[in-house]
C-alpha cells in the first residue's frame, strides 16, 4: 500500500469552493494514476469548502478543500504503485490557477510503513 498525503496552501479562495475545479482535478488525478474508478462524490459544504472523492479499485483519492483559509488537503491511497500515487498527486498540482501552490507538508509512506526520507517524497520535493 502507497499512502501520499500533501496540504496544498495559497491556493484561490474561488477555485477551492468550485466544484466543478475539484471534480477536474479529482479526474485528471484519477487518469494521471492509471487508477480504476469505481465512482466518484463530490460534497459541497455551506457557507464553504468542498469534499471530494474518488472510490478506485486500487484505494481511494480524496480532496479536501478550506477556502476561508486557502487550503487543500489531498489523500491518495492505492495497493498498486507509488508512480500512480505520485502522478496523481503531480496532476491535482497542475489542475491548480498557476502561481497558487505552495507545498505545506507531504508524506509518501511505503509498504511496510516505512516513511520516505525528505529529499525522497513526492519526485525529490522539487516536482510540485
Amino acid at each position: 500500500m502507497f499512502v501520499a498525503l500533501a496540504i496544498f496552501e495559497h491556493c484561490p479562495r474561488r477555485w477551492l469552493d468550485s466544484a466543478k475545479e475539484l471534480r477536474a482535478a479529482l479526474d485528471a488525478a484519477v487518469a494521471a494514476g492509471s487508477f480504476t474508478c469505481l465512482g466518484t462524490m463530490v460534497v459541497p459544504f455551506s457557507p464553504q469548502g468542498i469534499t471530494a472523492c474518488a472510490i478506485v479499485s486500487e484505494s481511494h483519492l480524496a480532496l479536501h478543500s478550506w477556502p476561508e483559509e486557502g487550503r487543500l488537503f489531498v489523500d491518495i491511497a492505492s495497493c498498486s504503485t507509488r508512480e500512480g500515487v505520485l502522478a496523481a498527486i503531480d496532476a491535482i498540482a497542475k489542475a491548480m490557477p498557476e502561481g497558487s501552490l505552495t507545498v505545506l507538508d507531504e508524506r509518501v509512506v511505503e509498504p511496510g510503513g516505512a516513511r520516505l526520507a525528505a529529499d525522497q517524497k513526492l519526485g525529490g520535493g522539487g516536482d510540485l
